[in-house]
């Protein structure tokens, strides 16, 4: 566990935090198409085919998304390194 803690401690506290902010963001995103698309699918409007379509355009929107408020949070807040 100490060579862990060592490990960990090489990486900058505002890298981690930003690293840690996108990769929730993104399973969030994750998250949120599979349980779209598992609903549509329980709901008979959509065909087990359909499904890896559906998650990747709603993935790529969230993605597209999450982008576009990085960019502004850069813009408003351009002193901050870890954006």
């Amino acid at each position: 566990m100490n060579a862990l803690n060592w490990l960990a401690n090489l990486i900058p506290e505002q890298y981690r935090v930003a690293i840690a902010i996108k990769k929730v963001s993104y399973t969030v995103g994750k998250l949120a198409a599979g349980f779209l698309t598992a609903q549509l699918i329980a709901k008979g409007k959509l065909t087990p085919e359909q499904c890896g379509q559906i998650e990747l355009a709603t993935t790529a929107i969230v993605a597209g998304g999450l982008e576009a408020v990085h960019d502004w949070a850069k813009v408003k807040w351009p002193d901050q390194k870890w954006l």
